[in-house]
C-alpha cells in the first residue's frame, strides 16, 4: 500500500509541469480560455492529489522507535499444534507497521495474522519483532505435548503402582518365607529336644538295665556265695557225719558221696543231671556225676530256672 501512495505521489508532481506548460502553450496560442481553464483545473486537481498523495505517503514512512510484543493470558507452557493469540504494538501509532519482521529463534513456530501457532517440536523458544534496528522485547515459549506427557505420566503412575503392588507382594513373600523358616527351626528345635529327651530316656533305660544286671549278677554271685557256703556247710556236715559212722556204714549205705564211682552216668544226652539227695544241677561232664549214689541219680532238659524252682541248686564245680 505505501508503495501505491508514493507511485501515486510521484505521477502528480510529474503531471503538474505537463499541465502547467500545456495551459501556457494554450495563453500563447490564444487558445479559447475554456480549454485554457481546463488544463489549469487538471493541474491544479493533479497538484492537490500530489499533495494528498505525498502527505499520505510521508506519514506511512515513519519508521517505529518501538515495539510492544506480549501474550494475553500468558503461560509457562503451550501445548502443541496450537496456536497462541499475540499483541503487536508499534510506536508511535502512525509508525509503518508493514516493516515488521517476525523471528523464532530455533524456527519450531510459525506466524499467522491471528498469533504465533506452534508445531509438533517440544522445547523453549524465543520469539520476538524487529522493524530496522527496532526490537521488541523477547518472549520464551515452553512447548509441550500435553497428550503424550499425561499419558507418560499415566504409564509411570500404573509402573509406581505396579512396583508398588509387586514390593508389597514380595515383602508379604518374605515374610512368609521368614515364618515358614521360624515354624522350621521350631519345629527342628523341637525334634532335637525330643530326641535328646530319648537319648536320656535311653540312657537312663540302660543305666536302669545294667543296674538292673548288676543287681541280678550280685544276686547271683551272692546265690553261688550261699550255694557254696551251703554245700562247704554240707560237705563238712557229712564229713564230720562220716566220721562218726561207723566203719561198716562207710563201707557202703548207698547215700555216701564218696562211695561210688560210676563213669557210665556221664554218658547221657540229657542237659543236666540231678542229685535228688543233695538237689544239685550238674552238666553231664561234671565229675562230681560220677559218685552219685544210683538212687539219687537223676537227668532233666528242663531249664536251670524251672529246676531252681523246684529247690535245686547249681553245681559249685561246672556251673
Amino acid at each position: 500500500m505505501n508503495n501505491i501512495f508514493l507511485l501515486l505521489t510521484i505521477i502528480s508532481f510529474l503531471g503538474i509541469p505537463f499541465f502547467m506548460a500545456w495551459a501556457v502553450i494554450c495563453m500563447i496560442r490564444k487558445r479559447p480560455s475554456k480549454k485554457r481553464f481546463k488544463y489549469a483545473g487538471a493541474s491544479a486537481l493533479v497538484l492537490v492529489a500530489g499533495l494528498i498523495g505525498f502527505g499520505i505517503t510521508m506519514d506511512k514512512l515513519i519508521e517505529p522507535e518501538d515495539i510492544v510484543l506480549s501474550i494475553p493470558g500468558y503461560q509457562e507452557e503451550y501445548d502443541v499444534n496450537t496456536e497462541i493469540p499475540v499483541n503487536i504494538t508499534v510506536l508511535p501509532e502512525n509508525a509503518d507497521a508493514g516493516s515488521l519482521e517476525y523471528i523464532s529463534e530455533g524456527g519450531a513456530l510459525t506466524f499467522s495474522e491471528s498469533g504465533i501457532i506452534t508445531g509438533s517440536l517440544e522445547g523453549s523458544f524465543n520469539i520476538y519483532v524487529k522493524s530496522g534496528d527496532v526490537t521488541s522485547d523477547i518472549i520464551s515459549i515452553h512447548v509441550v505435548d500435553i497428550a503424550a506427557r499425561e499419558e507418560a505420566e499415566r504409564q509411570r503412575a500404573a509402573e509406581e503402582q505396579a512396583l508398588k503392588e509387586a514390593t508389597q507382594k514380595r515383602l508379604e513373600e518374605e515374610k512368609a518365607a521368614e515364618e515358614a523358616e521360624r515354624k522350621r527351626q521350631e519345629a527342628e528345635k523341637a525334634a532335637e529336644e525330643a530326641e535328646q529327651k530319648r537319648l536320656r530316656e535311653e540312657k537312663a533305660a540302660e543305666e536302669a538295665e545294667q543296674k538292673r544286671a548288676a543287681e541280678e549278677k550280685a544276686a547271683e554271685e551272692a546265690q553261688r556265695e550261699a550255694a557254696a557256703q551251703k554245700k562247704a556247710a554240707e560237705e563238712k556236715a557229712a564229713a564230720e557225719t562220716a566220721q562218726q559212722k561207723p566203719s561198716q556204714e562207710q563201707a557202703g549205705t548207698g547215700n555216701n558221696f564218696n562211695t561210688y564211682d560210676n563213669a557210665s552216668q556221664q554218658q547221657t544226652s540229657a542237659t543236666y543231671v540231678l542229685n535228688t539227695n543233695t538237689h544239685k544241677i550238674h552238666y553231664p561232664s561234671c565229675h562230681s556225676v560220677r559218685k552219685i549214689a544210683p538212687q539219687n541219680y537223676a537227668t532233666s532238659d528242663s531249664s536251670v530256672e524251672e529246676l531252681v524252682g523246684r529247690g535245686y541248686t547249681t553245681c559249685g564245680n561246672c556251673f
